[in-house]
């Protein structure tokens, strides 16, 4: 297949991916209201990632493949609602590990990462374990390709074992 080929294919798994994450954030924003809880998906997800450990925003922002400076806000937002907190490290003043505090790690608990309910969840179900998996597959060695993803995938694995 020659290069010019694969730009159609490029825009079009670009703009599905899109609105794959626009439902998974939609059904994470609608479950955390369900539990009383009213934050958007990004600050839900900087939660799931400080669950294993305590982090800098510029880690988050590596990890998320994010400019720090948008993270601040996120970051902001949960600690004013005292389910993160801010930290030292006593061995370098500049960097401020970001942890969960026992309200954020509560609130883990009670709201699920997924729900029947959930559109994605719904639609893999329709496409059937094996499609699933394959998808999976796919999706996991497409991000092993690009270098930041290869990073970001390895330590999903690590943390976050099914």
């Amino acid at each position: 297949m020659e290069k010019r080929e694969f730009f159609p294919l490029a825009i079009e798994i670009q703009a599905c991916a899109s609105l794959l994450l626009k439902f998974i954030n939609q059904g994470v924003e609608a479950r955390l209201e369900d539990y009383g809880y009213r934050m958007n998906s990004l600050q839900y997800g900087i939660m799931t990632m400080l669950q294993a450990e305590s982090v800098t925003i510029s880690e988050i922002s590596k990890r998320f493949g994010m400019d720090p400076s948008t993270l601040v806000r996120s970051v902001d937002s949960l600690e004013k609602k005292e389910l993160v907190a801010r930290g030292s490290d006593p061995h370098d003043r500049r960097r401020n590990p970001i942890s969960l505090t026992e309200k954020g790690k509560k609130l883990l608990l009670e709201v699920p990462m997924v729900k029947e309910r959930d559109p994605v969840f719904k639609a893999l179900q329709d496409l059937g374990l094996e499609e699933t998996k394959e998808l999976r597959d796919l999706l996991l060695k497409t991000i092993r390709n690009i270098p930041e993803g290869k990073m970001i995938v390895d330590y999903l694995s690590q943390h976050y074992k099914p």
